[in-house]
């Protein structure tokens, strides 16, 4: 029995000295993890803080304007039109198309119609009997944006194409803007900016203008720096030399628009970003707003893998700048890691809040900047009731924790099903009152 407790006191010893090291290693691991997000944020942080800065000093000098050319005579121009079950709101895209100031001698509209099973067609074909040049096509399948732009495209005509989604709304005057940036001739592409139709339809489409606003603060400093910025997916024309040397969308794209910056990119073609205003919807809903982050991440890292050669054909600061933003979903999912861990060492679980402290201060100063852009948004668009827009910017918290879970999710989705995720955003017609959008 002797022998026995001893035997037993000499394996237990030996399981807490194992458990003892196997912890050790953990937290050794856990240090160095925490020390790797600490890095990454920072440099993150030197990165995006002269980008925002400059984004918002530009707008407060002179709004989100450019310099153009002058009008030139009208070429030809075909407005391109992919719509799959849009009743609510492709009515009203067609309208404000019809009310386009341009000479519609030289403007077709292609409407591609995909499988819709509401009153999509019957609409599209009410505006092409009354207006002979809205043309629309009906497909009997539905391979996706990509494919339907694609097919548009070779039913048009026009020396410039123009793109618009089904709940756009450009403003009258959009074409005759954007045309005069391809006074340059080394000009491919024009983007230009979405404003919000439904900013009171809800918390969430309101919290998405102002990450919209961000964005647009974004990409005005990365166009100043001559960076990579992105086409919209809409609001965007063409000069169809350009589209043809690039080989037109990837119909295979989950972010057919992303994915057609980085080939313009890598072909070394100039794109403008100009002031056309086009309205357009926001998620209004949790689910659709979760919906359109899972496409939009996974499409964007899918992206990024598949061009992860670019610097071979751009410079590389821009490669790095499109890789960033591809990749940015992963970023985001860090960054909801790191406060859980910060907010585990606040209540004394986990590592040493000492240790946590240098990621704490990079994470803090991180969001002072963030804040401060949104901010920026506030007191440049907000005329009245400033106080509760300001309740609204803390509100983007538990926002941007909703977008980190759909961006974890793109990511296992992505690792189980590539390419073939497919989510659609749902549209509802609202339009704020305030808006006064007819003729």
């Amino acid at each position: 029995m002797g022998l026995e407790r001893l035997a037993s006191k000499i394996i237990n010893r030996v399981k807490i000295e194992n458990a003892g090291t196997e912890l050790e290693e953990t937290l050794s691991l856990a240090n160095w993890f925490v020390f790797g997000l600490t890095i990454l944020f920072l440099a993150y942080f030197a990165y995006a803080t002269p980008i925002i800065v400059l984004g918002v000093w530009r707008y407060k000098k002179r709004g989100f304007g450019d310099d153009p050319g002058e009008d030139w005579d009208p070429p030809d121009v075909s407005v391109l039109v992919p719509v799959k079950d849009e009743e609510k709101v492709v009515g009203r895209l067609l309208d404000s198309l019809v009310r386009l100031a341009y000479p519609k001698e030289n403007l077709e509209v292609i409407v591609v119609e995909d499988e819709s099973k509401d009153r999509t067609l019957q609409i599209c074909r009410e505006y092409s009997e009354k207006y002979p040049w809205i043309k629309v096509f009906h497909r009997d399948s539905s391979l996706g944006k990509g494919d339907a732009l694609n097919f548009a495209f070779k039913q048009s005509k026009g020396e410039i194409i123009a793109t618009f989604d089904a709940d756009d709304v450009p403003e009258p005057q959009a074409v005759t803007k954007a045309l005069r940036y391809f006074n340059d001739p080394e000009t491919g592409a024009v983007h230009g900016y979405h404003r919000v139709l439904n900013l009171r339809e809800s918390l969430i489409s309101r919290l998405a203008a102002y990450e919209n606003f961000v964005y647009r603060l974004s990409n005005d400093g990365k166009y100043a720096l001559h960076l990579f910025v992105t086409f919209s997916g809409s609001n965007t024309f063409f000069r169809r030399s350009a589209l043809e040397k690039v080989g037109l969308w990837d119909a295979k794209s989950l972010v057919e628009d992303a994915e057609l910056s980085v080939r313009f990119a890598r072909a070394n073609i100039a794109t403008r970003l100009a002031p056309v205003e086009c309205w357009q919807e926001m998620p209004a809903k949790v689910g659709s707003l979760f919906r359109q982050r899972i496409r939009w991440s996974g499409g964007n890292m899918l992206t990024g893998i598949k061009h992860w050669n670019a610097w071979r054909s751009m410079s590389i600061t821009k490669t790095l700048d499109m890789q960033v933003l591809m990749m940015s979903p992963i970023l985001a999912v860090l960054t909801f890691a790191a406060w859980v861990i910060l907010g585990l060492g606040v209540i004394r679980v986990g590592l040493p809040f000492g240790t946590l402290l240098p990621l704490l201060v990079v994470m803090v100063v991180l969001n002072l900047v963030y804040v401060g852009s949104l901010l920026a948004a506030v007191f440049s668009s907000a005329r009245t009731d400033i106080a509760s827009h300001l309740g609204l910017v803390l509100a983007t918290y538990p926002y941007a924790t909703l977008v980190s879970l759909a961006n974890l999710v793109a990511m296992f989705l992505i690792l189980r099903r590539g390419a073939r995720l497919w989510l659609k955003t749902e549209k509802t017609g609202y339009v704020d009152a305030q808006l006064a959008l007819g003729p």
